[in-house]
């Protein structure tokens, strides 16, 4: 028999199964934050089936976030909703569908178009560059420097062998790997009724962190999980985001007024501080990039008088390993993807 019961923090490897409130988990991930990621998941559990957020990077570590749910109950899953298309909270899917063959997979309507697009060419160039991004960190380590030739950190050391393990996991599933398009589509807002009740409602509020970003909320438990348009320590802006979008975003995600925000990745927030820091980057990040643009100048000129000093140290303070990321996941990433924006509208 199933155990009904687990405690309030149920413990793993490489998560945490924390209970916010009654048959609601959140699975916060406890590997450091570093170049390579796997998101937070939650369970939803219901008299009759369970509603799961996100999968894993790959079937490994999804299959490790099943066994614990296996933990609390013997339920089926009738939903997993993945909050945007982003590899590390869908490759596992098909873990949930081998288990449970009923099983229907929420997203927003544009993933329908950029997973299959943008998704696989993302997952081409990480297979293609896999082994030789681990060698490469196997390398650092070994000579006792960081991807910047400084001397390598404790921080930085423990980061890098999470990555080699991450991508290495990938990597053995990638031959095999099983993209599952959604079957339920959110354009602006889904309404989930469980045990005769709505329980979950699954909003898109713009885009961000990718055109496809949902959040989950649970109106009676005052809890939203957010994918990545909130993530933990640095802020992701990379390459598939929208910068002059996403402060935006993030304001009308913030009139939920949520008191309990899970993120994409990172520890569970009870206030809006991190996410308001997050809105006032965004926003410089703008404000500076639209008036570089109308000076008339060049995308080299723009990372060269663009101005984020005041948010890296909010974000990264003396961490030399969250500047590295903070300056390749942020601020190059960003103003590329600020500067197409602008010159596509012009």
């Amino acid at each position: 028999m199933w155990l009904a019961l687990v405690p309030a923090t149920f413990c793993q490897t490489h998560f945490a199964v924390e209970k916010l409130t009654k048959d609601v988990y959140a699975v916060i991930r406890k590997e450091p934050a570093s170049l390579w990621f796997n998101p937070n998941n939650a369970f939803v559990v219901g008299k009759k089936y369970v509603i799961v957020i996100d999968s894993n990077i790959s079937s490994e570590y999804t299959k490790e976030v099943l066994a614990a749910l296996r933990r609390i109950t013997n339920k089926p899953v009738k939903y997993v909703i993945n909050t945007h298309w982003h590899e590390d909270h869908i490759i596992g899917n098909h873990v949930y569908r081998d288990a449970f063959p009923d099983v229907q997979f929420i997203g927003q309507r544009s993933t329908l178009t950029e997973l299959p697009s943008t998704g696989a060419a993302n997952r081409k160039g990480s297979v293609d560059n896999g082994k030789g991004f681990i060698d490469l960190l196997n390398g650092q380590i070994a000579k006792g420097l960081d991807l910047a030739g400084q001397k390598l950190t404790d921080e930085e050391k423990a980061g890098y062998e999470s990555d080699i393990n991450l991508v290495g996991s990938y990597m053995a599933e990638s031959p095999n790997f099983q993209i599952i398009l959604p079957t339920v589509i959110v354009d602006d807002k889904l309404e989930l009724d469980q045990d005769g009740r709505k329980i979950v409602e699954i909003m898109y509020f713009g885009r961000a962190h990718t055109a496809a970003d949902i959040a989950v909320f649970l109106p009676k438990e005052n809890v939203v999980f957010s994918g990545d348009l909130v993530l933990w320590p640095v802020p992701l802006v990379g390459s598939t985001s929208y910068p002059l979008d996403y402060a935006a975003t993030l304001e009308k995600f913030e009139t939920l007024n949520a008191a309990t925000i899970v993120p994409g990745h990172g520890p569970i927030m009870h206030d809006h501080k991190y996410v308001d820091l997050m809105v006032g980057l965004l926003r410089s990040i703008k404000n500076q990039a639209e008036a570089s643009v109308a000076r008339g100048e060049t995308l080299e000129q723009l990372r060269k008088n663009i101005d984020l000093e005041e948010y890296r140290k909010a974000f990264c303070g003396d961490s030399q390993h969250k500047r590295f990321v903070f300056q390749n996941y942020v601020l190059l990433p960003a103003t590329a993807a600020a500067f197409a924006q602008l010159n596509k509208k012009s």
